[in-house]
């Protein structure tokens, strides 16, 4: 062989063996992460022929794939009730991906679970499409209706601008009965076989100031107002103040009844309406809301206590996978002034929390100083319907002694036969609860909260209910008037009350 041809073999040789490289990097090292790029369309097409397993609440499909005409789109995911559902289910799109159980459940739902490797060999075997498991969720049906519409319902007759949310758990086993948020989206919309619906609707939700796709349920925080006087009670009566032990019936000398002049500051505290309190009595203070006490009382027990007890419930920790992550909920760091340290004392300056946290809040005194871990999912199926896992109850924080707990219960059923949540009474069981109204910046009506739990004897549900609307009258914004009755309809729905 002359030199020139070898030169031009060589080179050819070469060539096949990028070649043969290139084509082993593409198909072996880079495929997985290839087929799983955001942009192959295969995959699309793929999670379209599978038929995809349901979301379930009680023995209602509340998501659902319906086979179609398309030999692309064999599948298309519909959801019942979209609006109320959507921060349990998400949605389901080929442009937009997925999200809540439809995201964290994907594999259970498409299909690709080991779990159903053999039931869907067997129906491939069969010439039939790949079939997903299902998720059998925690949520009471009529409760998730009491709080959906509620919320809708109170935002719309005070002038229908704002936002809400409602969390509802088992305190005994940390359930999820209820989680809704208002305003909410269609997630039919974002599944919709048309890509110019699902792009045209994607964009009036970016375009939503109250941003609809955001579960104001699980991520998002507000003041928490009087609520929080739950834990500023539950840190004098386990720590005392200056030596001295604390009971609902103390009284808390020196405590202000009409205003609280903060240390080191020109701000006072004052209470709603610019009222004098009753008593400084540590059981009454709480019934009535009275600020000044309390303040009075956040100062007392210190910086150092109340945080250690706010951290006690969750805050300041990384919220609950249920399994969506849930925000944190925050009480400020350290450093607080004595002025700052009475404003957190009564929920304001910087503390902060979830609806659900506030649930859960209610669920430790409830549940005897335990807060079991909320959770959402309560058994996974296979493509037969047969039972793969099922849910148990797991401690997450113990915060109180069952004795405090037995103090604060006696305490928060005051609220409602003297004090705060009068809309509370009447409803067919006895309840235990706490209002709050917390301030917000300028230009910002106040947060209005209840948290409460029935039966008061024996707690099977723990609510929080948090209405957030710029278009009331700000002296309308109170935790007993625009978030009380939705917190009863709640209570009376999970029990199954008339």
């Amino acid at each position: 062989m002359n030199r020139p041809i070898k030169k031009v073999a060589i080179f050819c040789f070469a060539l096949f063996a990028a070649l043969f490289l290139e084509g082993n990097w593409i198909q072996v090292v880079k495929a997985s992460s290839y087929s799983a790029h955001a942009d192959n369309y295969r995959n699309t097409i793929y999670n379209y022929q599978v038929d995809r397993g349901n979301i379930v609440v009680g023995s209602t499909d509340v998501a659902s794939s319906k086979a179609t005409s398309s030999k692309q789109m064999k599948y298309q995911r519909v959801y019942s009730n979209g609006e109320e559902y959507a921060p349990v289910t998400g949605y389901f799109s080929s442009n937009y991906g997925t999200s809540n159980l439809e995201e964290l459940e994907n594999t259970l739902l498409d299909g690709k679970d080991t779990r159903l490797a053999t039931q869907n060999f067997l129906r491939k075997a069969e010439g039939k499409d790949q079939a997903g498991g299902s998720v059998v969720t925690t949520i009471n049906a009529a409760a998730q209706d009491a709080a959906y519409n509620g919320l809708v319902s109170a935002i719309q007759n005070a002038g229908g601008v704002g936002t809400g949310a409602v969390a509802a758990i088992n305190p005994k086993t940390g359930a999820i009965l209820a989680l809704s948020s208002v305003p909410s989206y269609d997630p039919n919309q974002l599944a919709s076989s048309s890509a110019s619906v699902q792009n045209s609707y994607a964009t009036s939700l970016s375009n939503n100031s109250l941003q609809p796709e955001l579960d104001q349920a699980l991520n998002e925080t507000y003041p928490p107002g009087s609520t929080f006087k739950i834990v500023t009670s539950a840190t004098a009566l386990t720590n005392g103040i200056g030596g001295q032990t604390i009971t609902p019936t103390s009284t808390i000398t020196n405590a202000p009844l009409t205003t609280l002049t903060l240390p080191q500051s020109t701000s006072t505290i004052s209470n709603s309406g610019g009222e004098t309190c009753q008593s400084n009595e540590l059981e009454v203070a709480f019934a009535q809301s009275c600020n000044t006490v309390y303040g009075y009382v956040g100062m007392q027990v210190g910086e150092s206590a109340l945080t250690s007890m706010a951290e006690s419930f969750g805050f300041n920790k990384t919220g609950p996978t249920v399994p969506m992550q849930a925000s944190t909920s925050a009480f400020p760091a350290s450093g607080l002034s004595q002025a700052q340290l009475a404003q957190s004392a009564i929920g304001q300056y910087n503390v902060t929390m979830t609806p659900l946290e506030g649930a859960m809040l209610a669920s430790a005194v409830a549940n005897g100083g335990v807060i079991e871990a909320p959770y959402l999912i309560a058994k996974e199926l296979d493509t037969n319907g047969g039972v793969i896992s099922s849910a148990s109850p797991t401690q997450l924080y113990d915060p109180i002694s069952s004795t405090v707990a037995g103090e604060l219960g006696t305490m928060m059923q005051d609220v409602v036969t003297s004090g705060t949540a009068t809309s509370l009474q009447n409803i067919g069981v006895s309840v235990a609860a706490k209002t709050g109204t917390a301030q917000r910046g300028t230009g910002q009506n106040s947060v209005a909260w209840m948290v409460a739990y029935a039966p008061a004897n024996n707690p099977t549900v723990a609510v929080a209910v948090m209405v957030a609307d710029n278009g009331v009258q700000n002296n309308d914004t109170f935790g007993n008037s625009l978030a009380g009755p939705i917190a009863a309809s709640v209570i009376k729905a999970a029990l199954g009350l008339s």
